[in-house]
């Protein structure tokens, strides 16, 4: 995504996510690593146009990319009862943190 100059927006939160690893495997095998439930989500998240790709036109941003000083793909922010308050990002290094999108408001009444 990083040298083609791509971002991959509102990636699903409870799916691993690219370069993440499942403690229960010794070794990643890519999409093979998700569930049968978590490729039906994420395959539903690009039908129903919630996983988006946002072309990065400029040559700077493309290098912020490449040299993982900006994100390739942001998830989706966190509902308002997850335990985490901001949504995950990845970087072209793999790098994984949590410093995307804020966690959502409680949106029931009272």
């Amino acid at each position: 995504l990083a040298h083609r100059g791509y971002i991959l927006k509102n990636y699903p939160e409870g799916i691993l996510m690219p370069s993440e690893r499942r403690p229960t495997l010794m070794r990643s095998k890519g999409i093979h690593d998700l569930t049968a439930l978590e490729r039906f989500q994420l395959v539903d998240a690009l039908k129903n146009n919630v996983l988006t790709i946002k072309s990065i036109p400029t040559l700077d941003a493309c290098k912020s990319l490449t040299k993982s000083r900006a994100p390739v793909i942001v998830g989706e922010a966190p509902t308002a009862h997850s335990p985490h308050t901001h949504g995950r990002r990845v970087f072209a290094n793999g790098w994984i943190d949590r410093r995307g999108l804020t966690r959502l408001g409680n949106t029931s009444t009272s």
